[in-house]
């Protein structure tokens, strides 16, 4: 057994419970949390506030924020958050983003080590609120000299802090295949590492890859709520694929959960007809894949005490390495 950081102070790994490992709660651009608030959508809170409750009713007790600084990490939300509802709540370091930021081309990689370092060992954001996990991303960009940068920083420090690693990927260019290098140039532990978004690809060659390098498999994207031109796969597709991944022996490495946002600047300003499909598509917000995914994986055959055990044990044996 092993502490991990929460927003409100360290938890043991066995106070995790149920966990959803990839979710956004508040999630923008850098830093507008804390400088311009009222660029969210008014009622933000409460929203947040009930969905979370409706998660916790369901039987989960942790939600990780996926938002490092880059995508408007706000750690005094989140603590206020979970102290108003009860849910653990993990927070993130490292850095997402397609393109190198203005401003951050010649930071060498030990000195942004030593910036997410100092989220997970000191506080985020000049606050003594802790991270719990480092990010990394790579998307339809391809493997630029940012990402290895960002890459082996996150690697670097793993070695120094212990935490985990989650990495954004984009599985129909298997962008994995550049990730995980880097990750192991870097000497990161890869059994400390879940590779996000496997389900945008059908190719369970390549899927088997992936779990072969000893890594945890990211089932997040659920619901689907974008095109399959760009993000891969339908919704079918992807509950298809979880049922040929378990017929396989992956469920011991499976770590579920939807990526969806429940507030987010970006959402907010775009077109309503947008917010209403996207409402429409996930009305359950954090409690879809319970209501929705494993009643269809039961259809196909699959246990649904198993499906709900491993949300709670691949989390703890993932976090206590």
């Amino acid at each position: 057994m092993k502490t991990v950081n929460t927003v409100t102070g360290p938890v043991s790994t066995d106070q995790l419970g149920h966990v959803l490992m990839h979710e956004h709660i508040l999630s923008s651009g850098c830093g507008i949390g804390a400088s311009y608030p009222q660029f969210y959508a008014d009622g933000l809170e409460e929203k947040a506030i009930k969905v979370l409750l409706d998660a916790k009713a369901e039987g989960y007790d942790t939600v990780i924020d996926a938002a490092p600084f880059s995508l408007g990490r706000d750690v005094r939300g989140l603590k206020r958050l979970s102290e108003k509802t009860g849910m653990n709540i993990m927070t993130v370091s490292g850095w997402w983003g397609r393109q190198e930021p203005f401003g951050m081309g010649l930071i060498p990689e030990e000195k942004l080590a030593a910036g997410f370092i100092h989220d997970i060992q000191v506080g985020c954001d000049n606050s003594e609120i802790k991270a719990s996990m480092l990010k990394a991303s790579m998307d339809t960009e391809g493997c630029t000299a940012w990402h290895t940068k960002v890459h082996h920083a996150i690697a670097m420090a793993q070695a120094e802090t212990g935490a985990n690693i989650m990495v954004h990927s984009y599985c129909p260019t298997e962008t994995p295949r550049h990730q995980i290098r880097l990750l192991k140039e870097a000497g990161a532990d890869m059994n400390k590492v879940v590779v996000e978004h496997i389900l945008e690809t059908t190719d369970m060659e390549f899927i088997q890859w992936i779990y072969d390098q000893g890594v945890w498999m990211g089932m997040s994207r659920l619901p689907f709520t974008g095109t399959p031109d760009v993000y891969g796969t339908s919704m079918n597709q992807r509950i298809q694929t979880i049922k040929k991944m378990l017929d396989l022996g992956m469920g011991d490495r499976m770590l579920f959960s939807h990526d969806i946002a429940i507030g987010a600047t970006t959402f907010n300003n775009m077109p309503q007809e947008v917010q209403d499909f996207m409402d429409q598509t996930c009305p359950e917000k954090f409690c879809y894949i319970k209501k929705r995914v494993y009643p269809a994986l039961v259809e196909l055959g699959v246990d649904f005490d198993y499906l709900w055990k491993i949300t709670e044990e691949n989390p703890r044996k993932f976090f206590e390495g």
